[in-house]
């Protein structure tokens, strides 16, 4: 096991240069992201079409790294791989040409998947060929599939079993058609064969000498194939797949879903701080494994000692710890060790940063045990060049003040957008919606907040008057049924987006529709101002606020307190007291709104306690 001082970092001059800033979120947010094409499912997708036989449009498939360094291996191949447009992800794939090159270098960078992939594009590719990478890559283990296709006559070589990889192919493939592979490292090898395994004039049938990592993902590949019209089936046992003479369609085109893996990190940042992040580009039943992020999320719930076994979803580890150190309670982890041959060990660094900010850790050798804290210091996060790493805490410092991740590009291997979309995201808070009795001071102390937070403000007594002319006459001709059901749609138009604050008439929420709109889609503060200075503002304006009752609007407000008291109780999530200033008042909101985002955060509480700050 690799030791970490976890105690100190040093970071580059470049590094520091990179470093960003993460800033927390002011309250819960609502906001919706456009999330990179998988880049699990492009590269397996590019391979399939470039093997195909025809030219295939390959449709978002971001340009993040790893699928810039599958593209440009291709090419180096010989096989048509050529951007149309890399805003959009589109890329032309096809065979190999008549002119081809015999020989050339596939340098990966630190893409294992790129890596994995192209070694068994290159072993059925006649040429010499060298497939390697960076400095982190020439320490990750390629062994077992180098032993793979060995055993299966190519001329294949590597040392001490990581790149780089040399081969030499002939024209011809070997005419075995099995082949033994121990596939407990990584599920890439057993990816890598399979979308080659076709070419063989049997097909490949592959048997597994131990336990599939991350099985999820070599049934992918075979999802992926299927869609090229190839026939592959993945089980504990092994893997096969059928010859090209089996092929049952041509296609000419795929779309690439968007990545559940980048997903994750909102996922958990609703979890932990009541937001709401959707992606609008996810498919549901993706056949991607991080899919399944919400069930472990479930299982993190609530006070006390749980374990969670995370083989199912590596890839999410790092926001899983996270999301542990915010709990009450110990979080043991395991089936994480193959996690230790990623861009860095991930065990070992999560370990280490996570100690950085304060939270015990314990490591073992497959996982690690995260006892939860209050309180998150202030700490240069260096994530040694591993995306998964620096996003991971990119949420916490979404919730914890003085976070900064050092070598933040590093994001670009798979979320080149990462950080734009993540002061988005903090820009898109949530609606909030003021309640309270007639004359409480709901319009002043929405008005002041939202111009203390750069906010729109408006009031829905405003539009509908805007709309519909004054209250009053309307209620004297048409009656407060009318004035009820125009009110509904108003406050459901002004409060349906982020960024707003939004003044409610005082009975708005008699209405059943609008208190259970409001209720579920934004945040409420209910200003429970003293009956006395109700009265009081109320005298001060007789005759600009019909009666609701029909009598005299100052006799009427005991009555109309005890029927509107039980809806501000059901809708609301902040409560302020209304003799304050409304300088006073502002701050006091400011706090209570944030209260859920702030460390650890009030998502995984559970729902009899998750409402109803004071202030």
């Amino acid at each position: 096991m690799k030791e970490l001082d976890h105690d100190a970092v040093d970071l580059g001059s470049d590094d520091r240069e990179r470093t960003t800033a993460v800033e927390p979120l002011v309250w819960a947010v609502d906001a919706r992201v456009d999330l990179p094409g998988s880049k699990s499912e492009a590269n397996r997708a590019l391979v399939a079409a470039a093997l195909s036989g025809h030219r295939v449009t390959v449709t978002g498939a971001t340009a993040c790294d790893d699928v810039q360094y599958l593209v440009a291996g291709l090419a180096t191949l010989g096989y048509e791989a050529t951007w149309l447009d890399r805003g959009r992800g589109v890329v032309r794939v096809g065979p190999r040409s008549a002119t081809a090159p015999t020989s050339g270098e596939l340098f990966c960078g630190n893409a294992g998947t790129a890596l994995r992939f192209l070694v068994s594009v290159a072993a059925i590719t006649p040429g010499r060929w060298v497939v390697t990478g960076d400095a982190h890559m020439l320490e990750r283990p390629i062994g077992p599939l180098v032993e793979a296709w060995r055993s299966l006559g190519v001329d294949m070589s590597c040392a001490d079993g990581r790149p780089p990889v040399r081969v030499a192919s002939h024209d011809s493939l070997t005419t075995s058609s099995r082949v033994r592979l121990d596939p407990s490292i990584s599920s890439q090898y057993v990816s890598s064969l399979l979308l080659v395994g076709s070419r063989f004039a049997a097909g490949l049938e592959i048997e597994f000498d131990a336990p599939c990592a991350s099985e999820d993902y070599a049934r992918l590949t075979c999802d992926v194939l299927e869609a090229f019209g190839v026939l592959a089936h993945v089980d504990e046992h092994g893997a096969r797949v059928e010859t090209a003479a089996t092929h049952t369609a041509r296609t000419v085109s795929f779309d690439v879903a968007g990545d559940w893996s980048a997903m994750g990190v909102w996922s958990c940042l609703n979890a932990l701080s009541t937001s709401h992040v959707a992606g609008t580009n996810l498919t549901q039943n993706s056949g991607q494994a991080d899919e399944a992020l919400g069930l472990a999320l479930e299982r993190l719930r609530g006070p006390g000692h749980r374990e969670l076994d995370v083989s199912a979803v590596p890839d999410q580890f790092m926001n899983l710890a996270v999301v542990a150190a915010a709990r009450d309670g110990r979080t043991h982890f395991r089936g994480a060790a193959n996690l230790r041959v990623k861009e860095c060990d991930r065990l070992a660094v999560t370990a280490r940063e996570l100690r950085r900010l304060g939270v015990e850790v314990d490591e073992h050798a497959d996982g690690l045990t995260v006892t939860g804290t209050r309180h998150l210091r202030p700490a240069t996060i260096d994530p040694e060049g591993d995306h998964r790493v620096a996003m991971a805490f990119a949420l916490a410092g979404s919730l914890a003040p003085g976070i900064h991740v050092a070598d933040a590009e590093c994001v670009a291997k798979s979320y080149p957008a990462f950080w734009s979309d993540l002061e988005r995201v903090r820009a898109s808070v949530r609606c909030v919606c003021v309640v309270g009795m007639r004359a409480a001071g709901k319009s002043s102390l929405a008005r002041a907040l939202a111009d203390r937070t750069g906010l729109v403000w408006m009031d829905s007594d405003l539009e509908f008057e805007r709309r519909h002319g004054s209250i009053a006459r309307f209620v004297a001709e048409r009656g407060w049924a009318a004035f009820r059901g125009l009110e509904s749609e108003i406050v459901r138009e002004l409060a349906a987006g982020p960024r707003r604050v939004v003044s409610l008439g005082g009975g708005a929420l008699e209405d059943g529709d609008t208190l259970e709109f409001v209720a579920q889609n934004t945040l409420v503060v209910h200003l429970d101002t003293p009956l006395a200075i109700v009265r009081q503002r109320v005298a001060q304006s007789l005759g600009e606020r019909p009666s609701v009752t029909g009598g005299d609007p100052l006799d009427e407000l005991d009555d109309l307190a005890r029927r509107r008291a039980p809806h501000f109780a059901a809708a609301r999530h902040v409560v302020l007291e209304g003799d304050l200033s409304v300088p006073e008042l502002v701050e006091h909101a400011l706090v209570a709104l944030g209260r859920d985002c702030r460390w650890p955060g009030g998502g995984l509480r559970t729902a009899a306690d998750s409402r109803g700050p004071s202030c």
